[in-house]
């Protein structure tokens, strides 16, 4: 597991502050919210995101492995981090999940 750095994720009137990871995740198992994400290097030297996929989780090593169920679909559209966020309090996990998904609208997630 390798800590990439902080980034926060900016929706709306919110900013949310994830910690950005390689594929291995972050080594704890707290409860938050995650996105995987193809980091792109850009023309000014830093990184673009494109966030691929968004979702919660009451445990992020039981649930951020190649057993998800988008894993496969992700690293095929070229996922290379992922970002972690632990809300206080852990239950609005939830609406931040939700808020993020209506405004970035990952390609990942379903859409009705």
């Amino acid at each position: 597991m390798t800590r990439i750095g902080p980034m926060n994720v900016g929706v709306g009137n919110h900013s949310y502050p994830f910690v950005v990871y390689d594929l291995e995740g972050p080594i704890y198992n707290a409860p938050g919210v995650y996105i995987f994400s193809k980091a792109v290097p850009n023309t000014q030297g830093a990184t673009d995101h494109n966030f691929l996929y968004i979702g919660e989780t009451s445990a992020f090593k039981e649930r951020l492995n190649p057993n998800h169920e988008k894993w496969d679909e992700a690293l095929r559209q070229g996922m290379n981090c992922i970002f972690v966020y632990v809300p206080q309090p852990t239950e609005s996990r939830f609406e931040i999940e939700n808020d993020l998904i209506a405004h970035l609208r990952p390609p990942l997630n379903e859409f009705a």
